[in-house]
C-alpha cells in the first residue's frame, strides 16, 4: 500500500489513510511549482521539512505557522493542505479547518485524503448529512479505506439509517477485525434493529477484543435479558458495575490532573520547555499510573532532543492506556530515527486504527 509522498511519518491523515488507500490522490502536486512570484523551491522544502518535522514532534501550534506559509507560497500542496487542517483541528479551530478544505476541494475535488479531513471535520461539528457525503465521495473512489467505511456506520447509526449501518460497519470488521468500537457500533445497530442474536455476537468481539470496554458491557447484558439469558446478563452487569465504578473514579482524578496542569500548559505554549517537563514530572510523581502525562513529557523531552528518555516516557504512556492515541504517532518516529521500520509501522497501526474513532462517540 502507497502514502502520500515521503513524509509518511510527518503527517496524521496519511498514517490514517494508507491503512486503507492505495495510491493516494496529491501525490503529483506536492511536487509541483511553486505560484507566480513565490520564493524559490529551496524555500518552500525548507518550510515543509520544519512544518513536517514540528508536526511529527507533535507541536502542531508550530506546525500550523509552518504550513500556513507553505499554502501561502503553493495553495496546491495536497500534503501541506490537510496537515495543517488537522493542526486546526488539534488547535480546536474548526470552522478555519472546514474553511481551508473546502475551498481546496472546490479545486481538487478528486482528493480523497482531504475530503475524509473534512468528513472528520463535519463529525466534530455535528453535520452529519455532510460527514456521510464526504465519506461516500470516499469510498467511491477507494472502496477498502476501513474508516471511511467505520466512520459512515457510525453517522448512519446515529442517523438511524440502520440498513446502511450494517453494510459498512460489517465491511469494516471485515478489513479490521480488532477495532472494537467497530464491533460496538454494529451490535447498537442489531440491537436497533431487534436483532438479538446478531446484537450479542457483535458486542461479545467488542468486548473480546477491549474487556474495559464498557458501553459494550453494558448494551451486551442488555441483550442478554431481551435473549432470556438471565444468567448471563447478571454476569455482564457485574462487570459492568466494577468498571463503570472505575470509569467515575478516573473521571475524578482526570478533573484534579487538568486543574493541576495549568502551569505546564502554560509553559508549553510559552515553549519553556524544561519549565513544562519539570511540572509534568511533578505531576508523574503525585499521578504515576496517569498515561497522558507521560505522552506529555515524551513530547517535551523529543522537543528538547532528549530521544531516550521520550522513548521511555512514550513507552510508558502506551503501557498504561494503549487506547491513547498520540504516543503511539510519535514512537512511531522515534522507533524510525533508530532504523526500526517494523515496529514504526505497529505503531502507526495502532495510532491509525484509534484516530478512526470519530469525535462524538456513540452513547451506551
Amino acid at each position: 500500500m502507497t502514502c502520500l509522498g515521503s513524509a509518511r511519518a510527518c503527517a496524521v491523515v496519511t498514517a490514517l489513510l494508507c491503512a486503507g488507500l492505495s495510491g493516494c490522490a496529491g501525490d503529483g502536486r506536492d511536487a509541483g511549482p511553486p505560484a507566480p512570484g513565490a520564493p524559490p523551491a529551496e524555500s518552500l522544502q525548507t518550510i515543509l521539512a520544519h512544518a513536517d518535522a514540528a508536526f511529527r514532534d507533535g507541536d502542531y501550534l508550530e506546525a500550523q505557522n509552518a504550513y500556513e506559509q507553505a499554502v501561502q507560497i503553493d495553495p496546491e500542496q495536497s500534503r501541506a493542505t490537510t496537515n495543517l487542517a488537522t493542526c486546526y483541528l488539534k488547535n480546536r479551530m474548526v470552522k478555519r479547518a472546514e474553511d481551508r478544505l473546502r475551498t481546496f476541494l472546490a479545486r481538487h475535488p478528486e482528493d480523497a485524503v482531504a475530503r475524509l479531513v473534512l468528513a472528520r471535520v463535519l463529525v466534530r461539528q455535528g453535520e452529519l448529512a455532510g460527514a456521510a457525503d464526504a465519506l461516500r465521495e470516499v469510498l467511491r473512489t477507494h472502496p477498502d479505506v476501513v474508516m471511511a467505511h467505520y466512520n459512515l456506520g457510525q453517522v448512519a447509526y446515529r442517523s438511524r439509517l440502520y440498513d446502511e449501518a450494517e453494510e459498512h460497519l460489517k465491511r469494516a470488521v471485515e478489513l479490521k477485525p480488532d477495532l472494537p468500537d467497530a464491533h460496538y457500533t454494529l451490535g447498537l445497530t442489531y440491537l436497533a434493529l431487534k436483532r438479538y442474536p446478531e446484537a450479542i455476537a457483535s458486542l461479545e468481539k467488542a468486548a473480546q477484543v477491549d474487556p474495559k470496554h464498557v458501553g459494550a458491557r453494558f448494551n451486551l447484558a442488555n441483550a442478554y435479558v431481551r435473549s432470556g439469558r438471565m444468567q448471563e446478563a447478571a454476569k455482564q452487569q457485574a462487570v459492568y458495575a466494577e468498571l463503570s465504578g472505575r470509569s467515575k473514579s478516573q473521571q475524578e482524578k482526570e478533573v484534579q490532573i487538568k486543574a493541576s496542569s495549568v502551569k505546564a500548559i502554560q509553559y508549553m505554549l510559552d515553549k519553556k520547555y524544561p519549565e513544562a517537563l519539570a511540572e509534568y514530572r511533578a505531576l508523574a510523581e503525585r499521578f504515576p499510573d496517569h498515561a497522558p502525562i507521560y505522552s506529555s513529557m515524551g513530547q517535551l523531552l523529543i522537543l528538547l532532543g532528549r530521544r531516550d528518555e521520550a522513548f521511555e516516557a512514550l513507552t510508558r504512556a502506551t503501557g498504561l492506556d494503549p487506547k491513547l492515541s498520540d504516543p503511539h504517532y510519535l514512537l512511531a518516529g522515534l522507533y524510525r530515527e533508530r532504523g526500526d521500520q517494523q515496529a514504526a509501522e505497529r505503531e502507526l497501526t495502532a495510532f491509525a486504527a484509534l484516530e478512526a474513532i470519530p469525535e462524538g462517540k456513540s452513547g451506551y
